[in-house]
């Protein structure tokens, strides 16, 4: 079984270092198709060895498209066009990497080659995958399936259907996903394709971990993976599919089992850093299969949970974390001082780049695209001019030709008339004064000539200087942004695997049906991560708590203060078993205080709003206490208010001698009553015809009109009241609106 074709060259290449005297080598081989092809692959290690460096991975595979076009080769040409593509893929550089591949396909298309078009067509389609293109990208890939299922190609065609189903997975459309994973699982079975099967059951696994989770199913089909997997040797499908298995237990709150396949994960991933784990046919899935991301993501959730568990000391989860930063691709220190001082020189000289770093991605590559299309419109105007001097002196030789010819003509027809000897004289001064003048004209002339040739060499000197400056600037601007839509790229990436683990933390479905006979939760993070949360729980003795918390901050900061409110409350009612709502604030309050040295540091201000109601087993009656945070209860549309308590959990203090209290409310439960918790992210919301905040009073409004309707029906109410509200305005705060019935 051929793996990667990098495996081919390991004589010349190693996956650690690409030393200088191995590149030696392989530039001192003659050129033919094998040294393009190694080039090619060569350049591919290096885009994964330094993920953050671009120049050495192009200056391979660019000399490999230059031997490849001089010996005329098409086949070792499509593989470096190609191999190009999948660079500025990997760079995040889609319109390039795109044309690439297009290239490549059109030479594959006159060569006849239909088995290599398969493979660009599938390459072509992850790329569009990649860069949210998912159209374009199922067009691609249901064109290489019939291409492979008429050449009999049967690996390639699950490949193909593989590519379509993990798209889906992409968008989180479940149903889609699950109809291509089982059409990819029966042709697998009834061609015995080993790798394709195992991918299939993996992805069947994470199919019902979306949209509506069946975790006992997904479970099964990881449990599957693996052992397929350790059946047939293939230890990075079985690294991968505990890393999924692990992230479902801790959805399911089961944080024992969810830690030991987590390190089970980087136990089995460890060794594989240097080494390669996909067959070549398959690399089209590099971007859902990368190993990078995957072995990152498992030591992220296991320095997590011990740290959580109590296991690591807070400087060594700082050294752990810098650690999964490292395997992000962080630049090193000389790479972003490269950066920082190229984009200083850019700002100094070209004043439109003064706000380039209050613009986002998209706005500042339009503005790049602008000026650089001002420059070739400059470089054409010179490109006129010197055309315009050109024509010029080419229109200044063909008058003095054509003077010349008059006045040659004129002196042969004075010759042929003078027959007498009387005007031989008279002829020779004509001739003197003729040749005279043509001397002159043909001085004057010369002398045009000369300063036309010299204005025009300035002109040529001006626009090869500007051209060489034009074209330098064009380079490092285009430089400047494929970098920074990289960072940008690894940013997101880092935010997204913080989501990962913030999501899994929060309650699911089955937990909220478990202990409510209706309710809704409308959450919905200003950015990706939230500084809102919500928890709810069943103790051993039927005591049910939920809680509503708007912890300080929204974005990275909020997500911080949220992750450590989740730890407490977990600690003070399942670890210490408190079910006084109001003792659960002060306590969680204390352990802030104390966490963050608020009383000590005058700049700790972080803190939460909290909503916290605890119903009795027999649900005959309710506590509530609240920090800044109200309980709403309706009943036949006449609203109950429970402001709570007017200070925050947490926050800066500047004595702690007086004890911090919260009050309690006792309420009894009535059958048709409806109870609400919820942030400030609704009411505070700017917007409406006005452009004025929604208003508590509103709010109440709204949900009294609405509680005659189903918590689900009311829920669509209230996101559609909202999103209409906000209109074009953007989404000022986290929002968490949660409604219930005992």
């Amino acid at each position: 079984m051929l793996f990667i074709n990098i495996l081919s060259i390991s004589t010349f290449v190693h996956a650690d270092q690409v030393e200088n005297s191995r590149v030696e080598q392989v530039y001192n081989m003659p050129d033919n198709e094998d040294k393009v092809n190694i080039l090619a692959s060569m350049a591919i290690i290096e885009t994964e060895r330094n993920p953050s460096k671009h120049t050495p991975p192009f200056k391979l595979i660019n000399d490999a498209i230059k031997v490849a076009k001089r010996i005329n080769n098409k086949t070792a040409l499509t593989n470096a066009l190609n191999t190009k593509a999948i660079i500025f893929r990997k760079f995040s550089t889609f319109d390039q990497a795109i044309d690439y591949h297009l290239q490549a396909i059109k030479i594959a298309e006159k060569s006849l080659d239909e088995t290599e078009k398969v493979d660009l067509l599938m390459d072509l389609g992850c790329t569009y995958r990649v860069s949210l293109n998912y159209q374009k990208a199922k067009d691609c890939f249901n064109k290489a399936k019939t291409l492979a299922h008429d050449l009999q190609l049967y690996e390639r065609e699950s490949i193909c259907i593989l590519n379509n189903a993990y798209l889906y997975i992409s968008i989180n459309e479940q149903k889609e996903a699950l109809t291509y994973f089982n059409e990819a699982i029966k042709l697998s079975e009834d061609k015995k394709i080993t790798d394709s099967y195992i991918l299939s059951t993996l992805g069947k696994g994470i199919s019902y971990t979306i949209e509506k989770p069946n975790f006992k199913a997904s479970k099964k089909y990881f449990i599957s993976t693996i052992t397929s997997s350790k059946k047939k040797k293939r230890t990075f499908y079985e690294g991968v599919a505990k890393i999924y298995l692990g992230r479902t237990y801790l959805r399911s709150n089961n944080l024992s089992r969810a830690y030991n396949y987590f390190v089970e994960a980087v136990a089995i991933l460890s060794p594989l850093k240097n080494s390669y784990h996909i067959l070549e046919s398959y690399k089209s899935l590099d971007d859902v299969l990368n190993f990078r991301d995957f072995y990152a993501e498992a030591i992220s959730y296991k320095n997590s949970l011990k740290y959580y568990r109590g296991e690591l000391s807070q400087s060594q989860y700082n050294a752990a974390v810098k650690e999964e930063l490292e395997l992000f691709g962080n630049p090193d220190k000389e790479e972003l001082d490269h950066l920082r001082n190229a984009l200083s020189e850019l700002k100094m000289h070209y004043s439109f780049l003064d706000s380039i770093n209050t613009l986002d991605e998209e706005e500042a590559a339009f503005l790049l695209k602008n000026y650089l299309d001002n420059q070739k419109k400059k470089l054409n105007n010179l490109e006129s001019d010197r055309s315009y001097l050109s024509h010029l002196l080419k229109e200044t030789e063909k008058s003095a030709k054509q003077k010349i010819e008059l006045l040659e003509q004129k002196n042969l027809l004075q010759r042929t008339l003078i027959s007498k000897q009387y005007w031989i004289g008279i002829a020779l001064i004509l001739i003197v004064v003729f040749i005279s003048s043509m001397g002159i004209m043909q001085f004057r002339v010369a002398k045009q000539k000369k300063k036309t040739n010299l204005t025009l060499q300035a002109q040529n000197l001006k626009i090869s200087d500007q051209n060489i400056e034009i074209q330098t600037t064009a380079d490092q601007l285009h430089e400047t942004l494929v970098k920074l839509q990289y960072q940008n790229k690894k940013t997101e990436e880092s935010i997204q695997a913080g989501w990962k683990i913030q999501n899994a933390m929060l309650p699911t479905t089955s937990e909220f049906e478990d202990v409510f006979s209706d309710y809704f939760v409308y959450y919905q993070p200003r950015d990706i991560v939230s500084g809102d949360f919500y928890w709810v729980g069943r103790k051993e003795d039927g005591h049910i708590i939920v809680a509503a918390l708007d912890c300080t901050g929204h974005g990275i900061p909020g997500a911080f203060m949220s992750m450590m409110g989740n730890a407490l409350i977990h600690q003070v009612v399942q670890v210490e078993g408190e079910i006084d709502p109001s003792i659960i604030l002060q306590k969680i309050d204390n352990y802030i205080s104390k966490a963050l040295h608020q009383g000590k540091n005058t700049d700790s201000r972080e803190g939460m709003d909290v909503s916290i109601c605890v119903i009795n087993p027999s649900k005959t009656h309710l506590e509530f206490s609240g920090a800044k945070n109200p309980l709403l209860i309706i009943n036949h549309q006449e609203p109950t208010f429970y402001k709570g308590t007017n200070r925050h959990v947490g926050g800066n203090r500047s004595s702690k001698k007086t004890a911090i209290t919260f009050d309690k409310s006792r309420i009894e439960i009535r059958p048709s009553d409806r109870f609400y918790i919820y942030s400030d992210g609704y009411q505070d919301q700017f917007g409406g015809p006005e452009n004025k905040k929604f208003m508590r009073k509103q709010l109440i409004e709204k949900l009294c009109q609405t509680s005659n309707l189903s918590m689900g029906e009311q829920k669509e109410v209230m996101q559609t009241t909202f999103l209409k509200w906000k209109g074009e305005q953007k989404q000022l705060d986290d929002l968490l609106l949660i409604g219930f019935k005992c």
